[in-house]
């Protein structure tokens, strides 16, 4: 066998073809060809697999980006995505994604990259993207940890890829006490769920949009959070609306913590756009922190103070309700008396709507068909900021009024539910005879909303008027409560 082996080994060396074919023969015959030939397979493979390793780039991490390199490639989910700017003008997009790992970094895609990746971009769905600009995360309020964020380049790639394995958004919420107690990263964006306990302050007017509530968690902190502007009308929407479906859970994404000054403890509020706001919604984690409330025994007080308790409907808002429901607790003063109002107050007055009060807005504003939020989409399907998957926009009413008492007269503001009782159509309805019309525009004013001139109602104001503010101490909006007298 030896001999065989070497004499094998001595033509191989000599290259002789046919002492090779030889010489295999013999190995063969001595059960030495698998040897030769198992060495000839694995270096053939391992050539194959380090050439793969040029060919197949392997997709980098998240904590891996460290500012040293922008050729990225990021296989990652969209778990955020948000539109700041006016659209197709200067609109950008920002989100955020997520990698295999559940790692997270903020992306940037400015107006003039944002024409050609717009229609791809998609919240919840996966992508292998290339090639970024890496700049340092240090703006004033950052949506991740992340010490670098991405921005699009012109050579940018994203590519959607079916990556069903990439996790799904995960909340990161804060604990209350650690907010009141001082013990949060400043500017860093947090997540937040609790039950609203009390709704403390509500203002709408053209000029800003504001309501203050406390919440607590389910340690029983409480902390106080402030919805601005269509966070705002969302949340006074849904008490509007809402049945006695007990405690009010929500959830608030990409929230601001205001730090403590003075007297005034540490609080929360909605992002310019960033933020989602959940109210109730059938998801996991609204649904156990449900159940837990309850099995902990966390007190809640009632969500409207004792003035309101007649109503859900909140101030500078309106709603028709009962006699004896809007009468309660309140004092009776006139238009006159309410105009010259300089604190907090709740009291009910009489008056005629004499005139159909144009300004800034449209008499109606495109919106969800679940949480009443304004959206910029005309028409054509859309998802909402709280989840809600719409085929189309649905109208509804904003009007402003003028109420007339005698000699004297205060604006009040009419929302959907109220204007569609009183005109007897819904703002859609409405629209599609004035197109029928021939009034294609849609701030153009329908004949229907004439409708309300004339009415004789009651009103119930609560309201905290601005002295220094002349356009607000004549126009309070109030709560209108109740039917013609």
């Amino acid at each position: 066998m030896c001999r065989l082996s070497l004499c094998w080994y001595s033509i191989f060396c000599k290259q002789n073809f046919v002492g090779f074919i030889f010489g295999g023969f013999h190995l063969f015959v001595d059960g030495y060809i698998a040897f030769a030939w198992f060495w000839i397979y694995h270096i053939f493979h391992l050539e194959l697999a380090v050439l793969s390793n040029f060919m197949a780039r392997i997709p980098d991490k998240i904590k891996s980006i460290d500012g040293s390199r922008e050729t990225l490639k990021l296989a990652v989910r969209i778990t955020d995505l948000w539109f700041v700017g006016t659209p197709n003008k200067f609109e950008q997009a920002e989100m955020v994604i997520v990698d295999s790992e559940g790692d997270q970094i903020h992306v940037v895609c400015k107006a003039d990259h944002l024409k050609s990746w717009k229609a791809d971009l998609k919240e919840n769905s996966t992508y292998v993207m290339h090639n970024f600009k890496v700049v340092k995360n240090d703006g004033q309020f950052r949506v991740c940890e992340h010490e670098y964020k991405l921005a699009f380049i012109g050579v940018t790639i994203v590519r959607e890829v079916d990556l069903h394995e990439l996790p799904f958004k995960e909340f990161r919420f804060v604990e209350f006490g650690n907010v009141v107690a001082g013990n949060f990263v400043v500017g860093l964006l947090v997540d937040i769920i609790g039950v609203v306990d009390q709704v403390l302050f509500q203002h709408v007017s053209s000029k800003n949009t504001r309501v203050v509530f406390r919440m607590k968690d389910l340690s029983g902190e409480v902390l106080s959070c402030t919805l601005w502007e269509n966070y705002c009308m969302q949340f006074l929407a849904y008490l509007n609306e809402r049945g006695n479906d007990g405690p009010i859970v929500i959830i608030l994404t990409h929230a601001r913590i205001k730090d403590a000054q003075g007297s005034y403890l540490a609080s929360v509020s909605n992002s310019f756009k960033a933020s989602k706001l959940l109210i109730n919604e059938p998801i996991l984690e609204i649904q156990e922190f449900r159940e837990r409330l309850l099995d902990l025994g966390v007190k809640v007080s009632p969500v409207l103070p004792p003035g309101d308790q007649g109503s859900s409907q909140l101030s500078r808002g309106s709603q028709l309700s009962s006699k004896d429901a809007f009468l309660s607790k309140v004092e009776a003063k006139t238009i006159y008396e309410i105009n010259g109002i300089s604190e907090d107050v709740v009291c009910v007055t009489v008056g005629t709507i004499s005139k159909i009060v144009m300004n800034n807005h449209s008499w109606c504003y495109p919106a969800c068909v679940q949480c009443h939020r304004k959206t910029d989409i005309q028409t054509g399907p859309f998802t909402c900021g709280c989840g809600k998957n719409n085929d189309q926009p649905v109208l509804r009413y904003r009007v402003e009024v003028m109420v007339s008492q005698n000699n004297d007269s205060s604006k009040f503001l009419l929302w959907d539910r109220e204007c569609a009782e009183l005109i007897g159509q819904t703002a859609d309805e409405v629209n599609r005879v004035k197109i029928e019309d021939g009034d294609v525009d849609l701030n153009a004013s329908p004949q229907a909303v004439d409708r309300l001139l004339g009415y004789v109602l009651a009103f119930k104001a609560c309201s905290k008027i601005d002295a220094s503010n002349v356009d607000c101490n004549n126009a309070t909006h109030p709560e209108c409560l109740q039917d013609s007298l």
